[in-house]
């Protein structure tokens, strides 16, 4: 049938014992015991292995596992990389090439250590508001914003919605660039160049990684949510991570896509096309199956979709 399961992963660290225990993230040693679960009952296969299951139509085998670790964080490089080297296991590395290439923070990384370094997510709400209120929005402004994206998800309340909302997408970019900058200064007490330097791996460290035979793939540049850019934008965030991925000798031809946010559109598709991606992976939760699925849409579980 040609079904795989694609897991996807983002912090991956020994989480007890971090200056930010409140971010949310695998556990090391649930990771460990994940993967002696996932070996118990899965085949693990490479991006190459996938890559040939669409390009040539071969099968996988029955029970595939693909595992994918998105955003570049330096903890895949110092923690989940040696664990996959002593298994003999692949996994696909999707990094975003500007936090690499230009030390900057991530607009949603911000977000996650200025919620992880405050106690008090209400405090924070009325921090926001009175700084959007000295970029000139007045109340009546703050209360329509409030009511459309203090709405809770499956994971998070309202008021943690409505701070993320403002900051990834709702402000306008300039005063919600400024806003964030403030305000991880005032609760991380780094600036967010110096954290970056923390936070994501360097060029030479995902050059690494493909040294050690690891996949390493597109995940833009600047990890937008592409369905909310032009096509032109969308093709020079693709375009600048080829180029990129060439420059740490990642491979460029037959390549894998995986969508910032999973937001992507048309667009985004015709983009694919056009540059001859062979594969793209959402955060839709589910089985991919090869047969059935579009090949640039293929679904995910995530880590806590499997015991750990």
């Amino acid at each position: 049938m040609n079904n795989i399961n694609i897991i996807m992963y983002h912090y991956v660290r020994p989480i007890k014992n971090s200056a930010y225990p409140k971010i949310k993230g695998l556990e090391l040693a649930g990771f460990e015991r994940q993967l002696d679960f996932l070996s118990s009952k899965y085949y693990f296969v490479t991006a190459e292995d996938v890559i040939d299951a669409i390009s040539l139509k071969k099968k996988l085998p029955p029970n595939s596992c693909w595992l994918t670790f998105d955003d570049g964080y330096k903890d895949h490089y110092s923690y989940v990389l040696p664990l996959l080297i002593k298994r003999k296991i692949q996994g696909s590395f999707f990094v975003p090439a500007k936090p690499i290439i230009e030390r900057v923070m991530l607009d949603f990384n911000s977000l996650h250590f200025i919620l992880a370094s405050s106690d008090n997510i209400n405090n924070l709400v009325l921090d926001l508001n009175v700084r959007c209120r000295n970029f000139g929005y007045t109340g009546e402004d703050l209360r329509k914003l409030w009511k459309k994206y203090a709405v809770p998800s499956r994971y998070d309340p309202k008021e943690v919605i409505y701070f993320k909302r403002l900051l990834q997408h709702v402000l306008p970019i300039d005063i919600r660039n400024k806003i964030t900058a403030s305000m991880f200064l005032k609760y991380v007490g780094l600036n967010q160049s110096a954290f970056a330097e923390q936070l994501y791996m360097s060029e030479a460290e995902v050059k690494e990684l493909v040294n050690f035979g690891m996949y390493v793939g597109n995940h833009s540049y600047g990890h937008p949510h592409l369905n909310k850019e032009d096509k032109i934008s969308q093709k020079l965030e693709i375009d600048l991570s080829i180029r990129f991925l060439k420059s740490i000798g990642a491979k460029t031809k037959d390549w894998i896509m995986c969508y910032p946010y999973g937001s992507y559109d048309h667009n985004t598709i015709d983009i694919l096309q056009e540059l001859k991606c062979l594969a793209a992976l959402t955060t839709e939760v589910g089985k991919a199956n090869l047969n059935i699925h579009h090949p640039l849409k293929l679904p995910r579980f995530d880590t806590n979709d499997f015991i750990q």
